[in-house]
């Protein structure tokens, strides 16, 4: 009875595997350190970036006092019944409301890119290029800022920025948001001031529309001689012994006489407007005071490099090698092997 002789024999190829390995140690060896050499260059050459982050949060509500005192005094001159408990809710939420705002002014980047542009490095580069080009690099570097709601606190907003140098990162930040407060105050100023201008236009059309009405009357009251106050003989005259209740603003205005009249538009010709005035001058404090629109310490930004350890990427490369060296040995193995069968 034959004996099955097995169809593989693993001992003899592993023996035989280990041979040819060994037989080319040195060529395994020299490809694993040119794979070295290569890894080492290349992680050398790799620009190193990181991850600059800071929290921003509200500001206290005191930091707007002087910004909410002046809405409420727009408010109560537009309308003198205005809701009391709704101010006071505004008021409590106006902190998270500029920072809002002040995130959504920081989002356009504008702030961020004329900083960027300013620094010495980007200036001395950007001499050597055209203008399109400029273009383009500040449409990348604006890729670098990255603002996200906190996981943490929903009232939040983290601010990621990538740059190669935490130490230029930490100023190109300061300064960034140090040019968004300004930005946002010049806004929010703005604002104000076109309320502030609008609503002087609306009191002028008002006083313009009664000069109007005052001017006829005068006119009408001169026609009929009437120089002084005739409102109380007509009450008399048609009472005549009865009760009568009659509303004086039912009487015709130029029965008050042309004297009171031109005095009463002589008044509003001189009038003054000290509310306007005050509330502008008010304005005008606010653009040298500082105000500070959200809460952050620049010294607590957090840094986290993007590049791979050094380590890792030179385990990487000399692994690469050996498997290299082994495949080539191999394939050299086979190729002498096909040249020796030939050759028999």
């Amino acid at each position: 009875m034959k004996k099955n002789s097995p169809l593989y024999d693993d001992e003899i190829d592993l023996i035989a595997l280990f041979k040819i390995i060994w037989d080319g140690k040195i060529k395994i060896l020299l490809i694993t350190i040119i794979s070295f050499f290569v890894g080492f260059v290349y992680n050398s050459q790799i620009p190193v970036n990181y991850t600059n982050s800071l929290t921003i949060k509200p500001s206290k509500p005191i930091e707007f006092l002087k910004l909410e005192n002046i809405n409420e005094l727009l408010v109560s001159n537009q309308s003198n019944q205005s809701d009391q408990s709704d101010q006071s809710d505004q008021s409590n939420q106006s902190n998270q409301l500029y920072l809002d705002r002040f995130i959504n002014e920081l989002n356009d980047y504008e702030e961020l890119l004329l900083i960027i542009q300013n620094t010495k490095k980007i200036q001395e580069h950007f001499s050597k290029i055209n203008i399109k080009d400029q273009e383009k690099e500040l449409y990348e570097y604006a890729k670098s800022l990255e603002i996200v709601s906190s996981k943490k606190d929903e009232k939040n907003y983290i601010i990621n920025f990538k740059w190669h140098n935490p130490d230029e990162a930490q100023k190109i930040l300061q300064d960034t948001l140090n040019l968004t407060s300004k930005n946002l105050k010049e806004r929010i100023s703005l604002e104000l001031k076109q309320i502030l201008e609008f609503e002087k236009l609306l009191l002028l059309n008002e006083d313009r529309i009664r000069l109007d009405y005052l001017r006829e009357q005068s006119e009408i009251a001169r026609e009929l001689n009437i120089i002084d106050n005739q409102i109380d003989n007509v009450n008399l005259s048609q009472s005549s012994g009865v009760s009568l209740n009659i509303n004086t603003a039912d009487i015709a205005y130029y029965l008050r006489g042309y004297k009171a009249i031109d005095k009463e538009i002589e008044l509003i010709q001189k009038r003054e407007y000290p509310f306007f005035n005050f509330t502008n001058q008010e304005l005008n404090e606010i653009r040298n005071e500082e105000i500070k629109f959200v809460d952050y310490n620049i010294y607590l930004m957090q840094t986290k490099s993007l590049k791979k350890s050094k380590k890792t990427i030179l385990q990487i490369s000399i692994l690469l090698g050996m498997i290299a060296g082994m495949v080539f040995i191999f394939i050299l193995y086979g190729f002498q092997s096909q040249i020796t069968l030939k050759k028999k």
